[in-house]
C-alpha cells in the first residue's frame, strides 16, 4: 500500500496548471514561432512529492521549474531534442528522452515519479 501511495499520477492536459511565469527560466521556448513545432510537458500529481520542483531541460538548457500537476508548452525547431528533467530538493534522480519533434504531430510528454522519489519523462497520450 505504501508503494501505490508513493507513486504519481497522470494528469490529463486539459486538467493540468500553467506553470506561472516566474519558473520559467528560458521564455524563448514558449513563444509560438513560425516552423516550430509544439511539445507540452505534464507533471504527474502526486501524495508525497507536492511541494517537490522538477527542472526541466531541453538540449542541456534549464527551461522551467514545473511542481505537480503543471504543464508547460514549449515551441521548438522540428528535428530531434533531448528534453530532461532533474531533482530540485526532496526528490532525487533525473532523466532524459531523446524526441523527434515536427509540426505535423504535437508531442506530448509526462514527467512522473517513481515510488515517489525517482523522477522520469516519457512520452504520453494525455
Amino acid at each position: 500500500i505504501l508503494v501505490v501511495a508513493c507513486t504519481s499520477s497522470p494528469v490529463p492536459s486539459s486538467y493540468a496548471n500553467p506553470i506561472p511565469a516566474g519558473r520559467i527560466r528560458a521564455p524563448e521556448f514558449t513563444r509560438a514561432q513560425e516552423g516550430f513545432a509544439l511539445v507540452v510537458v505534464t507533471r504527474d500529481k502526486a501524495l508525497t512529492v507536492l511541494a517537490c520542483t522538477a527542472h526541466l531541460h531541453v538540449d542541456g538548457i534549464l527551461v522551467a521549474d514545473l511542481r505537480p500537476s503543471e504543464q508547460i508548452r514549449l515551441f521548438l525547431e522540428e528535428g530531434q531534442h533531448l528534453v530532461g528533467v532533474s531533482a530540485a530538493g526532496c526528490i532525487g534522480g533525473a532523466d532524459q528522452i531523446l524526441i523527434d519533434v515536427s509540426r505535423a504531430k504535437p508531442v506530448l510528454l509526462r514527467v512522473a515519479a517513481v515510488y515517489g522519489y525517482d523522477l522520469t519523462i516519457e512520452l504520453s497520450a494525455f
